[in-house]
């Protein structure tokens, strides 16, 4: 027989061998919680188990697959399912009818209790939002925010991380949740990835709002509480802590140093081996009175980003003053199909049409707009129809212009445009018929049944 103690009871009570330790305290009175009737399916009758941890058996299968659900972990257990061979000294966790109803994951969706855990904070937020929040009306701000939040969301979780708030123009999401290694790394390389969607979303937002837009980025490694928080029914899971505090102040200071994203310096290592760094400032955050050094990360090197991507690095070659990019195989395009291929910092399409490959900048030389979405990117089809293949020609959607696929001239200009050569809906960029560009069309070569495309050497 063990004696066991129960706080904030403050009460001694013996427990028979083979005895739960809510069995032994419901027999001698004490006000234990126990939702689902002592059978695992809830963590109300958790408990902390301050002395005597050594004479609790390890957890059994239903304890263990309850508390990994959840995240209960260290000396957390469920008095429902532990029996104690010899004395032992515990905290009951769920004190009154309020707790039971925020503990109880009876006939709702799991939610994780807390726990400090080691993660990366990243936090972003849109350059000059109140000056052309200001200009523009509230539905347009709207679907500028849409536009970009949807990109950005989809790479946060692309790279495993977690998208914890929105709130205005600022995003937090978190990287490690769930205890992956590569965690940090995927949120620098999440970063880099949409400061590359924000510099194709540029040109979008020149044309039609006359606006500049730009984010910066703040990351930072450190310890975080992680658990379900608000009320109950709308629950969230979410970081509290320092590190949070710190990779908002390293995002705001991007702002003082000049850049688009700082990564603090117990980030940086962790990643260094993996990526190149543009340079580093020494700068005071808000709020505090030591300068802490920050890096302004350039990229990850490429073979540690076909590693996260799973799949092969992209294959380059120097020849002739062209660098060369190994796009795709040439079995993956059938006759009247393209791809959006990513190409350093360019996306080019590559598309076989009347028998030959060809590639060229999907950037309509007209407004710098996308000839074409990335699949699961949002698009404006629903406004200005698609672009389209036709007797070797690419033909834009935007204003309909024509360009030849082999030599990027233009077949026909701004077919689309009003008699004064003006855009409809957007007359206050003046007169378009007039500022004529050829296609930016890109050298192509296929060896071995593999297509490369070639960049002019920078």
């Amino acid at each position: 027989m063990s004696t066991l103690t129960s706080l904030p009871d403050n009460q001694s009570f013996p427990c028979e061998d083979g005895q739960s330790i809510l069995e032994a305290a419901q027999a001698h009175g004490i006000p234990f919680a126990s939702a689902c009737g002592g059978n695992a399916r809830c963590s109300t009758c958790r408990i902390w188990i301050l002395e005597g941890a050594e004479f609790c058996p390890a957890k059994n299968e239903k304890e263990a697959a309850l508390t990994e659900r959840i995240a209960l972990t260290g000396p957390i257990r469920l008095a429902c399912q532990v029996r104690p061979t010899s004395d032992v000294v515990f905290r009951r966790l769920v004190l009154d009818a309020l707790d039971l109803r925020i503990t109880s994951q009876l006939n709702r969706r799991m939610s994780k209790t807390g726990e400090l855990k080691p993660v990366t904070i990243f936090f972003s937020d849109v350059a000059g939002f109140t000056s052309f929040s200001e200009s523009l009306p509230p539905y347009d701000v709207m679907y500028i925010l849409n536009r970009y939040f949807a990109q950005v969301g989809h790479i946060i979780e692309a790279n495993d991380g977690y998208l914890d708030k929105f709130v205005g123009d600022g995003l937090m999401a978190v990287f490690g949740i769930e205890g992956q290694e590569d965690a940090p790394l995927r949120a620098v390389h999440a970063g880099l990835q949409t400061l590359a969607a924000v510099d194709r979303l540029q040109p979008f937002f020149a044309s039609m709002y006359g606006i500049d837009f730009d984010v910066r980025i703040g990351l930072h490694y450190g310890d975080a509480v992680v658990g379900s928080v608000g009320a109950i029914g709308h629950e969230r899971v979410t970081v509290i802590g320092d590190a949070v505090n710190v990779a908002s102040r390293i995002e705001a200071a991007n702002k003082e140093a000049g850049t688009r994203m700082l990564i603090s310096e117990p980030l940086y290592e962790i990643v260094e081996d993996s990526v190149d760094i543009a340079d580093f400032v020494r700068i005071r955050l808000r709020g505090t009175s030591e300068r802490i050094t920050l890096y302004e990360v350039d990229h990850v090197n490429a073979e540690v980003i076909a590693r996260l991507d799973n799949r092969e690095a992209r294959e380059m070659r120097q020849r002739e003053g062209l660098v060369w990019h190994r796009a795709l195989t040439a079995d993956e395009l059938a006759e009247g199909e393209h791809q959006i291929v990513e190409v350093a910092t360019m996306d080019v399409v590559v598309a076989r049409t009347g028998g030959e490959v060809v590639a060229f900048n999907n950037a309509c030389p007209h407004l710098r707009l996308p000839f074409f979405d990335r699949g699961g990117s949002p698009g404006a089809t629903d406004m200005v129809g698609v672009s389209r293949f036709e007797n070797g020609s690419v033909v834009c959607r935007w204003h309909v212009s024509s360009f030849d696929l082999q030599t990027g001239e233009v077949l026909g200009w701004g077919r689309a445009l009003a008699p004064d050569g003006t855009s409809p809906g957007m007359e206050y960029l003046g007169d378009l018929s007039k500022n004529q560009a050829p296609l930016e069309v890109l050298p192509v070569s296929i060896e071995d049944g593999q297509v490369w495309v070639a960049l002019p050497e920078k």
